[in-house]
C-alpha cells in the first residue's frame, strides 16, 4: 500500500474542488447473506481509491483549505473481542499512523 499515491489522489480531487467545498464519502456497508453470517466484505471503489482503507463503517471527508487538516476520516474503535472474531482493526490511533490523516 502506497500512502503517497492515495494523499495525491485526494489532493487531486480537492483541487478540482476548490475552496469552500466538502466531500464526504462513506465506506461500503457489510452484506449479511443470511442470519448471522456475512458476506466476504469488499470495500467502496471510489473510497479506497482515495484513502487505501479496507474496513466497515468509516467515512472520509475531505475540506480543502482546512487549517486543521483538510483529510478527515471517523472509523470503529479498536475493539479486543471483536477483533478476536473478525480481524485487526486500526482504531483512530492505526488510521492517524498509517494513513495518514
Amino acid at each position: 500500500m502506497n500512502i503517497k499515491a492515495f494523499a495525491s489522489r485526494r489532493k487531486q480531487l480537492m483541487r478540482m474542488m476548490g475552496e469552500d467545498s466538502i466531500a464526504i464519502l462513506p465506506a461500503a456497508p457489510v452484506l449479511i447473506r443470511n442470519r448471522d453470517v456475512e458476506h466476504g466484505y469488499r470495500q467502496d471503489s471510489d473510497f479506497y481509491y482515495l484513502s487505501g482503507f479496507e474496513e466497515p463503517e468509516a467515512v472520509i471527508v475531505l475540506i480543502p483549505g482546512r487549517k486543521q487538516g483538510q483529510y478527515v476520516m471517523f472509523c470503529r474503535e479498536r475493539d479486543r473481542v471483536k477483533e478476536t472474531w473478525n480481524g485487526y482493526r486500526y482504531g483512530p490511533e492505526g488510521v492517524v499512523e498509517s494513513f495518514d490523516v
